[in-house]
């Protein structure tokens, strides 16, 4: 009983402190103790979310750490990772003492080796999405030109489909054409 008092009496301090020292905008911290942080502006692309989720016996069990919110969507998988593997090594070395502010700082510490990490990967990706476009293109055949585009396109019915008849000849132009021939009577 007096064990679970302290441990709320934890919480409790530890909440007030982080509120104190972050904006809301940086930090917003559930009911549940879920803690939300905001590195850098969000929707830029340097930044990211961190999730820190306390459990009930919180600050002595190291607390869950992700980054799954839909705004980390930029942020390559290896990243990912590497971040929660070091928050998590960081809080296995500070279990038994409030350690979210720790976790924040080497976030925030961090900050620029990570995104220069998400630069570096946004770099190779473009170059492989400008390399493949090359290979598809000698793929599919010439390239057209706006008129004969449209020249297909006129060509084709409501249903996309060429009209019945489009490749016949033209009896009368093609007898111009090749001019009459007598016929022999036998």
């Amino acid at each position: 009983m007096l064990f679970s008092r302290l441990l709320v009496f934890f919480r409790k301090e530890e909440r007030t402190v982080l509120e104190s020292i972050y904006t809301p905008e940086e930090l917003s911290i559930s009911p549940d103790y879920t803690v939300t942080f905001h590195l850098n502006d969000p929707g830029s692309s340097d930044s990211f979310v961190v999730n820190i989720t306390w459990p009930k016996s919180y600050p002595f069990e190291i607390p869950s750490v992700d980054l799954d919110a839909f705004c980390n969507r930029h942020l390559p998988q290896t990243l990912k990772e590497k971040i929660i593997n070091e928050l998590n090594d960081l809080a296995k070395v500070n279990t038994g003492e409030p350690l979210t502010f720790t976790l924040i700082e080497h976030l925030r510490e961090n900050a620029a080796s990570y995104f220069e990490e998400i630069k570096l990967a946004r770099s190779v990706a473009s170059a492989q999405r400008n390399s493949e476009p090359t290979k598809e293109r000698s793929a599919k055949g010439p390239a057209l030109t706006k008129s004969q585009k449209r020249r297909q396109v006129n060509r084709l019915d409501a249903s996309g489909n060429l009209p019945r008849g489009w490749n016949w000849v033209d009896v009368v132009k093609h007898l111009r054409q090749t001019g009459s021939q007598e016929v022999d009577n036998l």
